[in-house]
């Protein structure tokens, strides 16, 4: 993106004629700077509230980082009041899943815009490992990016550059609403420690080169992907097979060696499970999401209301 060159910023003085008059009446805040055009760098400071936005208080990297548990869920149909519900329930963060659902980029930023202002972090699920994809979902104010079907180091690394700008990685310049549209003059500076690298590990070369996935740098947490996985290592959707409670061990084993984050998903009904997973070293837990939720309720509906139809 072309934009005024960041060592010209400071060059205008913190406020120019019109907008330094005070007293009597003539007071002006900072929505009447915007009013008469006033470039946003001429702020003396960013306005209250972004914060909110900003990487730099990502709420779910605060929470890994201080070795404290995340509850997240899914959102597929694309609504931004149901994401705004989600977000306002008190889930830690919530996946936009642009893989498996048809998300546009219009419906992830309206869907992340009903988020802000919740202790809540935004993620965007992707198809695939691409970085124009990821760079928007990061340019449109997403706290991070969830990947599927990662197998190398190579894999990861490259989200990770995705993710950063340089000389830490390759993301271009252009945040455009991820720093409040030019209002966040701390962005730049707290952007590439603000975002959250998460992939989902769900394939039998992940498994393999596990340690070597764990140990790039900047990648933040991950979580495994069962189905897949049990696809992958030949037992369809089979939880209990030998072989993918053996491959979820040797994950979850080498993310304590790595001291890395580890999740899985979040069986509510099973508080016994997800405390031996806490007591393994999970702090994320992803928690089935609107699709999962409403069918459970239609389907709860529909057979609590069988007897009654039988009764004419």
């Amino acid at each position: 993106m072309l934009c005024w060159p960041l060592q010209h910023q400071n060059a205008y003085p913190p406020r120019l004629g019109l907008f330094a008059r005070r007293g009597n009446g003539g007071e002006l805040a900072s929505g009447a700077r915007s009013l008469f055009g006033c470039p946003p760098w001429i702020q003396q400071e960013s306005p209250p509230g972004h914060r909110a936005m900003t990487g730099s208080r990502n709420h779910l990297k605060g929470l890994l980082a201080n070795r404290q548990v995340a509850l997240g869920a899914q959102l597929r149909f694309g609504v931004p009041a149901i994401a705004e519900l989600f977000a306002t329930a008190g889930y830690d963060f919530l996946v936009i899943d642009g893989e498996h659902a048809p998300q546009t980029p219009v419906g992830i930023q309206a869907q992340l815009q009903a988020i802000a202002g919740h202790a809540c972090t935004p993620l965007v699920r992707f198809g695939r490992n691409d970085s124009d994809e990821i760079r928007l979902a990061l340019d449109m104010g997403a706290g991070g990016v969830l990947i599927p079907l990662v197998k190398t180091a190579h894999d990861v690394e490259k989200l990770v550059h995705a993710c950063r700008y340089p000389p830490a990685g390759e993301r271009s310049y252009g945040p455009s609403r991820a720093y409040r549209y030019g209002f966040d003059r701390d962005y730049f500076a707290a952007a590439n420690d603000s975002v959250v690298t998460m992939i989902i590990i769900e394939t039998r070369e992940a498994v393999e080169n596990i340690d070597a996935i764990l140990a790039v740098e900047g990648l933040d947490t991950f979580v495994i992907g069962t189905a897949d996985l049990s696809i992958a290592l030949g037992a369809p959707l089979d939880y209990q097979h030998p072989d993918v409670v053996a491959a979820v061990d040797t994950i979850l084993s080498a993310a304590r060696r790595a001291g890395k984050p580890a999740g899985v998903g979040y069986a509510a009904h099973d508080h016994t499970l997800m405390r031996q997973r806490i007591d393994q070293g999970v702090q994320v837990l992803l928690a089935n999401g609107d699709e999962w939720i409403l069918h459970e309720q239609c389907q709860q509906i529909v057979s609590q209301f069988q007897p009654l139809r039988a009764t004419r």
